[in-house]
Formats: C-alpha cells, sequence, structure tokens
C-alpha cells in the first residue's frame, strides 16, 4: 500500500452504473488544481471491498445501491476491518434518512447524485480529506495521551511515596491505593470526601502546616512540610510532604500536585542519634572531671642512689615526698616500716 503526495489525489468510485461512474470521472478530471488525480472503480460488492482493503485511496465515493447489496452495509464491513478511508456517500433526491444513517455509520459526507458538479465533488472532498487530517492528529493526540497516563501510572506505581492531589478545603485525591499502606485509611475514605486529609494531622501540627502552605503561596508556590498524622489505630507517623500549588488563568488556586513520604523510621533513627549523642557527651564529662582529678607521673626520674633525692627539671634535688606532692595529688603520712624499726631503733 502506497501512500499518494501532497498534491495526488487517489479516489475509488464505487458505484454499480457505468455511465454514473464515467459522469462521476469527468467531474473530477474537469478543471482539478491537483497535479494528479487517479481514479479506479468498482461496481460490485465484492471487488469494492477487496481494493479498499488492499489499497490506499483517499476519498471513497459510495453509492447507496450496490445491486442486491446497499452502501450502508458495505461502510459496516469495511470499517470493522479497520479501513480508514474517507467517504462520501451518494444517494438519490429525496433519500435524506439514508445520508443521515451513512453519517451515523461513519461516512464523513453525502451528495445527492442529482446535484453532482465539479464544484461540488472538489469542495467535498476537500472537506472529507481535513477531517481525516484532523482525525489523524486526534488519533495521534490520544495515542500520546494514553502513553502519557501509562507512563505517569508507571512512575506513581514505582515512586516510593503517595502522590496525591489536594484542593483548598483539604479534600484530596490520591492515583492508586498506597495512602493504606502509608497512613491506614482507605483511599474511598477521601474518595467519598468522609475524611480530609486536616482530619489525620495532629492539631498541634496542623497550625506549622497552614503558615508553610501561606509562605509558599506568597514565593514561588513549591514547599516541603513535615509533621505527624494518626494513624486509625492510633499509631503516628511522620510525614515529608512535598508539592507545588497550581494556580487557574484567574489567579485562584486550582490544586495542590505533591507526594507524601513516610520518614517515621528517619525521624526515629535521628531520635536515637542524638539520644546516643547525648549520652556520649555525657560520658566525655564524666572521664573529663575523672581525668581532671588525677595526675600521673611518666617518664624518667632522676633519682639519688643514696638519699633518693629527686632531681627537678631545674636542676634542683627535693626530697621525694616534696617531689611527688607537687607533681600528683597525692599526700603522705609517715611511718616506719619493720626493717627500719630494726636497723636504726634497736633499743625499742
Amino acid at each position: 500500500m502506497s501512500e499518494s503526495r501532497p498534491d495526488e489525489l487517489r479516489v475509488l468510485i464505487v458505484d454499480d452504473d457505468e455511465d454514473d461512474i464515467l459522469l462521476i470521472k469527468d467531474y473530477l478530471l474537469e478543471g482539478t488544481t491537483r497535479s494528479r488525480i487517479l481514479v479506479d472503480a468498482a461496481t460490485n460488492f465484492q471487488e469494492a471491498q477487496d481494493r479498499v482493503i488492499n489499497s490506499s485511496y483517499d476519498v471513497l465515493l459510495l453509492d447507496y445501491l450496490l445491486g442486491e447489496e446497499n452502501g450502508l452495509e458495505f461502510i459496516r464491513i469495511i470499517k470493522e476491518a479497520g479501513a480508514k478511508t474517507p467517504i462520501i456517500f451518494l444517494t438519490g433526491k429525496g433519500d435524506e434518512e439514508v445520508a443521515v444513517a451513512a453519517l451515523k455509520s461513519g461516512a464523513s459526507d453525502y451528495l445527492v447524485k442529482t446535484n453532482l458538479s465539479t464544484e461540488f465533488l472538489d469542495h467535498s472532498i476537500r472537506y472529507v480529506q481535513e477531517l481525516a487530517r484532523k482525525e489523524e492528529e486526534r488519533q495521534a493526540a490520544l495515542t500520546a495521551l494514553q502513553k502519557s497516563e501509562e507512563n505517569f501510572r508507571l512512575l506513581v506505581n514505582n515512586l516510593p511515596g503517595v502522590v496525591f492531589k489536594g484542593y483548598l478545603d483539604w479534600s484530596i485525591d490520591f492515583y492508586d491505593n498506597k495512602i493504606e499502606e502509608l497512613a491506614g485509611y482507605k483511599r474511598e475514605d477521601f474518595d467519598s470526601r468522609r475524611l480530609k486529609w486536616c482530619d489525620v494531622i495532629l492539631p498541634e501540627d496542623l497550625q506549622k502546616v497552614k503558615k508553610r502552605f501561606i509562605k509558599a503561596l506568597k514565593t514561588n508556590k513549591l514547599y516541603k512540610r513535615e509533621y505527624r498524622i494518626r494513624t486509625p489505630k492510633g499509631k503516628i507517623v511522620w510525614i515529608h510532604s512535598k508539592g507545588q500549588i497550581i494556580i487557574d488563568q484567574a489567579g485562584a488556586i486550582d490544586h495542590v500536585a505533591g507526594v507524601f513520604f513516610n520518614i517515621t523510621e528517619l525521624k526515629e533513627a535521628k531520635e536515637e542519634r542524638k539520644k546516643a549523642e547525648k549520652e556520649r557527651e555525657k560520658v566525655i564529662l564524666e572521664l573529663q572531671d575523672a581525668l581532671a582529678q588525677v595526675k600521673t607521673l611518666k617518664g624518667l626520674l632522676p633519682i639519688c642512689a643514696h638519699c633518693k633525692k629527686i632531681r627537678d627539671d631545674e636542676g634542683y634535688w627535693q626530697t621525694l615526698e616534696k617531689y611527688l606532692r607537687e607533681h600528683s595529688e597525692a599526700e603522705f603520712s609517715h611511718g616506719i616500716c619493720p626493717d627500719c624499726l630494726k636497723k636504726h631503733y634497736q633499743d625499742l
């Protein structure tokens, strides 16, 4: 199947009257501004069906009466086969009801055969071609939209968060059922408006959420918020909300588009880390206090082998008691050991 050039026209006439076919050909070729017109003809139902299915035409001129069959049945068959060729339905005078039925069945336009002329045919052909072009654009846009929606759904399903669309009255729409996993509430509770998002936020956090929204509204319409919600079972869940305020053409708030993330584990981990850091600081302070009470002696001490005096850093010799008292927290009490008692105090 080949496609025609932009200024080329391929037409199929489906009519069981040879004289009418010749007349229509003359109208098509007479005074045309196109560079080339190719005209084929089919005089019976089966031949016309084969040509439409197996060839490429820009326009199909279809007569209502085709022997024992009729054009309405032919339209139904080729449409079911997937043919998209624009159809101009040809009727007799007074057959307006048939023409309307043809348009409902899939024809793009109709002409009364007794009123045919070069101008009427050319105008109708250009009209149905324009309709076909717009329909192709519509179908392309619809396909692109469907693809975009599929990609969006895929993104939403794989995003580690809950995508939402919120409104000024705190009602909210969700794109999937992940809200039940995050908050414990069913999506239907919010869809039915029995529940609004402000109903689940802790009262002590709600005012902060409102202030952050107002601040975002006055700036770039982007916002980030962290707050707590309560699940139906009473569990507290930390939410990180990130979104964009959407403004309509009149400058009013239309909705808020964003994502909820459950950051409860992150918050709990931070709290545990804070507690650990406080415990660590406490232990360090206790160790510092203990170390402040301790002075240690280390290194080589020059001590006299006989009198046991110690030489300090300035070269002076000090008694052992005095040196230790000045370089440590030690205090001395004096006594006599048994050996010295025998040696120096034999009389005692």
